[in-house]
């Protein structure tokens, strides 16, 4: 396994959690879209999560204005529960829906704030 496979594994567990990883990594290692696992854990999670420079809490409030403005929700979802393993308050989470609806339009912003009370209401 590659260093930066690595890297992006600690990495994804650290920002999504253990039991995350281990079902995306889960089954028969030639199975379709293993390859993809690896492929986005090495480059999502290695190379870009794993960079420096921004903080996990910073890059995980980008990540989740681009989902949100995106309408990617399913994994904008993901996200909004993994914010405690980054330290992205609701505040933190509400300012940057705030930004989405400036920039990305009401729309996603609404749907971003939907879906975040929900999970949030879930999660608490």
């Amino acid at each position: 396994m590659s260093e930066q496979l690595e890297r992006g594994k600690r990495k994804r567990a650290q920002v999504m959690g253990q039991e995350y990883v281990d079902r995306a990594f889960s089954g028969d290692p030639e199975a379709f879209g293993a390859d993809y696992q690896r492929f986005l854990t090495e480059y999502a999670w290695g190379a870009a999560w794993g960079r420096g420079n921004l903080t996990d809490r910073e890059r995980h409030m980008v990540t989740l204005g681009i989902l949100a403005a995106l309408g990617r929700e399913r994994e904008f979802e993901g996200h909004v529960r993994a914010t405690r393993n980054t330290g992205v308050s609701e505040r933190d989470l509400s300012d940057v829906l705030h930004q989405v609806a400036i920039y990305a339009g009401v729309p996603a912003g609404l749907s971003g704030f939907t879906i975040a009370r929900r999970v949030l209401e879930e999660r608490d």
